[in-house]
């Protein structure tokens, strides 16, 4: 029935109808007051992210380390269903929904003290706030990757670059493109502090000198050939690894974006997870949740593919396996190390099992030297160590 004819033949079921679904529409729009803010609030630091509800773990990253700095900043996102996710998480701070660049304007000039925005992660929705001459913008990234995505001509937008280490701007300078109008900075990643720390100890001896394996898995990407995942063989290296007495225990934390494109991967978990419950070793399955610093710290062993998780795992200062994949064309930045100079590659299972045997059974960490290179060069540990990131945050009046 078109909403003509209702109304022609049924003008009560067609106004009843009308005022439930603007009864619905209400409920699920932010109220307007939580939209109000005094505009002589001092806030000088805007924290925005432009992603969907992926965008909580890129905030769980940074909002610890702003509150820290104890600065006076609030929270922009642009997705309904995470705003609804980061004011239940951080109720106590103030944080603002803007669908569009309307609401977006509306706000900043609102925000008479404003100074900076900062971004964790490029979304075409940035633009709303880049075209605002008068404030400074800073790229602040959620990782450290050589993936392409981390060197580009894009940042150019910003006015500054905050990075780790070296590494980072060594990248741009070998993309071959001219970014002098950006500022890089090194920050250190303060967020890995802790586990900077905890690294002092050696590996072996962490733990009552235990071993706890983690496995950080990518996902499969938006397109073939950057599908570097290695979650369609793991489970014949469960399979193996489960009945040896190397592990303590083993812990996985598989991308949350893993089946997006190929949903034969979407029950991975799952998948995983029951050959592990069927060995005597203890294991954990980790959901996008639990921040992932807080798992590294609890490792001394990894797995990885190529992602940021990478240079997370650097900081352990502890083997750390990547999967490079042997039939793609891999397309990365290139600053001064490749993985094969720090961590242990491999592209097969029998690869894997066989440098786990070297480096863990025979205890023969060669590239231990080479990873606390890497802690400085990638990862910036004076930088961290130091509280970098939030001098330079108090810098900013």
């Amino acid at each position: 029935m078109s909403k003509i004819t209702k109304l022609m033949k049924h003008p009560k079921l067609f106004f009843s109808d009308m005022w439930k679904k603007r009864i619905k529409y209400k409920q699920l729009k932010p109220k307007k007051l939580d939209y109000q803010f005094n505009k002589f609030e001092n806030y000088t630091h805007l924290l925005h992210t432009g992603e969907n509800v992926t965008g909580l773990s890129h905030l769980d990253l940074w909002v610890p380390v702003f509150q820290q700095a104890d600065i006076n900043f609030l929270i922009m996102v642009r997705n309904h269903e995470l705003y609804k996710e980061v004011i239940k998480k951080y109720s106590s701070l103030t944080v603002i929904y803007a669908k569009g660049s309307k609401e977006v304007e509306s706000f900043l000039n609102q925000l008479v003290f404003l100074k900076t925005c900062f971004y964790p992660s490029n979304t075409g929705n940035n633009l709303h706030l880049l075209r605002f001459n008068e404030l400074k913008h800073i790229f602040i990234g959620h990782g450290d990757s050589d993936k392409t995505a981390s060197a580009h001509k894009y940042f150019r937008v910003y006015d500054e670059n905050w990075v780790a280490g070296e590494a980072h701007i060594d990248r741009f300078r070998n993309e071959g493109f001219d970014f002098r109008g950006l500022k890089q900075v090194k920050v250190g990643r303060p967020n890995l502090k802790e586990t900077l720390v905890i690294s002092q100890m050696p590996w072996q001896e962490r733990f009552d000198s235990k071993l706890n394996l983690l496995y950080l898995s990518t996902w499969e990407g938006f397109f073939e050939e950057q599908n570097y995942t290695s979650v369609y063989f793991m489970d014949k290296f469960f399979e193996v690894i489960t009945k040896n007495n190397i592990f303590e225990s083993i812990s996985l934390k598989i991308h949350p974006g893993i089946g997006r494109r190929d949903t034969n991967l979407l029950f991975t978990n799952n998948r995983l997870e029951e050959i592990l419950s069927k060995s005597s070793i203890k294991y954990s399955v980790y959901d996008k949740t639990k921040p992932l610093e807080e798992i590294i710290k609890q490792s001394n062993v990894f797995i990885c593919d190529i992602s940021a998780v990478i240079s997370e795992s650097l900081a352990a200062d502890a083997p750390i396996f990547v999967y490079i994949p042997k039939d793609k064309e891999i397309k990365l930045t290139q600053s001064k190390m490749m993985y094969e100079d720090y961590t242990y590659t491999f592209s097969t299972v029998e690869e894997l099992l066989e440098k786990i045997e070297e480096v863990i059974v025979n205890d023969n960490d060669y590239l231990a030297s080479k990873r606390e290179e890497a802690m400085e060069y990638i990862l910036g540990k004076d930088e961290t160590l130091e509280n970098e990131f939030i001098k330079m945050l108090k810098i900013i009046k």
